[in-house]
């Protein structure tokens, strides 16, 4: 196979997908990578450091009494 020129959609930088990468990925069942190798890294860095959830903040669910009646009855 042929190598690719691809665009990160992260950074945007322009990074070369090899045939032998190509090949790998689809005796894998992985479709073709939209980020660059740094941004693949710094994600799975990412999503290592967080035990698997993103750095997102977690939202305050409700405590009103009127959700929990629900569960009273």
């Amino acid at each position: 196979m042929e190598a690719v020129t691809l665009s990160c959609i992260q950074c945007g930088t322009e990074f070369v997908f090899s045939g032998q990468e190509r090949e790998r990925c689809m005796a894998k069942g992985f479709g073709v990578p939209r980020r660059c190798p740094e941004c693949r890294k710094k994600k799975a860095k990412g999503m290592e450091s967080s035990n698997g959830w993103r750095n997102i903040t977690k939202r305050r669910r409700s405590r009103r009494k009127e959700d929990y009646e629900f569960f009273e009855s």
